[in-house]
């Protein structure tokens, strides 16, 4: 996330872009139809392979404002949620026969 966070414009079609991308707020170029039915932030530009299209769109994306981060993907606490939940005392789970 380190290196996404410090691109100008990533361009490719790969799901990173369109996932932590929209959280960090980096600009993406989506190429192709590979990611074609995730939901996208609006940090994301969909073009064909051709490379006309996805010049366009990369100096389009670089020449805008700051793109804001997006929680559509969640807000980057998912590991806090999955240790509260593990934390909790739980009732036993064994199962008890009947007669």
């Amino acid at each position: 996330m380190a290196l996404l966070s410090a691109t100008a414009c990533m361009i490719g079609n790969s799901s990173s872009g369109i996932r932590e991308g929209a959280f960090i707020g980096t600009p993406v170029v989506n190429i192709g139809s590979r990611q074609f039915s995730r939901e996208r932030a609006s940090n994301v530009i969909d073009v064909p392979p051709v490379s006309e299209a996805i010049g366009r769109a990369a100096r389009k994306l670089l020449f805008t404002e700051k793109i804001p981060s997006s929680t559509l993907y969640g807000n980057g606490y998912a590991a806090e949620k999955i240790v509260a939940v593990l934390e909790q005392e739980l009732p036993p789970i064994q199962k008890t026969i009947r007669y």
